[in-house]
């Protein structure tokens, strides 16, 4: 049975929040993964341009000089989106994370400028930073998901650690296609296309289905925004993929969780809108499990997740995850 440590942040200390904070980190054996002069991989959510309500940067800071005190070398890391915004491309990713005050430790972005760049770890298009680090930091914060019920540390981790392939994988069911009304026969996917799989058809300009490995990379580079997908893959579908992603993602490495339960909105951080709160803040979690750590916030506000969505079942991507071997869903909780 995994233990999952809470900072709770509904009764009162006595002390600066951020020294709490060091506590915590401290109790839950954070700075025990940490390897001497190493890399060690911060992966979070800057949050997409617009939102306010990621994780907040103080909180990431004092983790990255609590690891640097350990003895290892922090940098920030995420990766594109499939969806067309300011973490589409690696340099318009970076820039956002400055803006957003994630600006006092280097951010590199897991999967390249254009996001194809990627690990074949079980089958899964795994971003290509995370098959060069023996340990990581997981940060993510714990929130409502329109697909998945709730958002927590497997999709940080299975989301947000796959290449853009990997995101089409779990988002769709199908290939790219190219969008005629859009295209102007530049020809910079096709010249970018390494698989031969962008074709000349007469007029137009066409994606071969067969031959497309689903890298997605082109949907990067195409500088009209024509080459699209389909949104059609169900919510199990989706929990699915998260879970098997996660799975691939933390294989073979020692990784700390911390799952932020506040600001609980009841959309991802992608969202560049912010709406009414579903839950009143409760702290911050800890532990060395992906899913014990989900399964507790998920426990600790059910109601507000069930309610959100109820035709979502949020417990599927516990279920896949625990199968897949990501960890386990029982869990003891101690707190601070």
């Amino acid at each position: 049975m995994a233990t999952v440590y809470l900072m709770d942040l509904r009764k009162k200390y006595n002390e600066d929040v951020l020294k709490v904070f060091d506590r915590f980190v401290d109790m839950a054996g954070g700075m025990k993964v940490v390897q001497k002069k190493s890399p060690a991989a911060v992966k979070l959510h800057v949050g997409e341009s617009g939102n306010v309500n990621y994780v907040n940067p103080r909180y990431v800071n004092r983790l990255v000089d609590l690891i640097g005190e350990a003895g290892g070398r922090a940098f920030l890391t995420d990766t594109t989106t499939l969806y067309a915004g300011r973490r589409f491309r690696a340099d318009l990713h970076i820039a956002l994370a400055r803006e957003h005050g994630f600006d006092f430790s280097p951010m590199i972005i897991a999967d390249g400028l254009y996001g194809d760049e990627y690990v074949d770890i079980d089958g899964a298009k795994v971003a290509s930073l995370f098959g060069h680090v023996d340990y990581m930091f997981c940060v993510s914060h714990f929130k409502g998901h329109l697909n998945c019920g709730f958002g927590g540390a497997l999709k940080n981790l299975g989301m947000g650690c796959s290449a853009k392939g990997g995101k089409l994988e779990m988002h769709s069911k199908s290939k790219p296609y190219i969008d005629d009304s859009r295209c102007t026969q530049c020809l910079t996917c096709f010249e970018y296309c390494i698989h031969n799989a962008i074709v000349k058809n007469g007029e137009r300009i066409k994606i071969e289905k067969r031959t497309c490995t689903g890298c997605a990379g082109c949907m990067s580079v195409c500088p009209e925004g024509a080459i699209k997908f389909s949104w059609d893959a169900v919510s199990s579908d989706i929990q699915r993929g998260i879970a098997r992603y996660a799975a691939s993602a933390v294989k073979n490495k020692k990784v700390f969780y911390l799952n932020f339960l506040m600001n609980i909105s009841p959309n991802c951080d992608c969202f560049h809108t912010n709406e009414p709160m579903i839950a009143s803040d409760v702290g911050v979690l800890a532990s060395q499990d992906p899913v014990s750590i989900d399964q507790a916030c998920y426990d600790l506000i059910k109601d507000a997740i069930d309610n959100l969505h109820p035709e979502v079942d949020a417990t599927e991507q516990l279920h896949f995850a625990e199968r897949f071997g990501a960890g386990e869903r029982k869990y003891e909780i101690k707190s601070i």
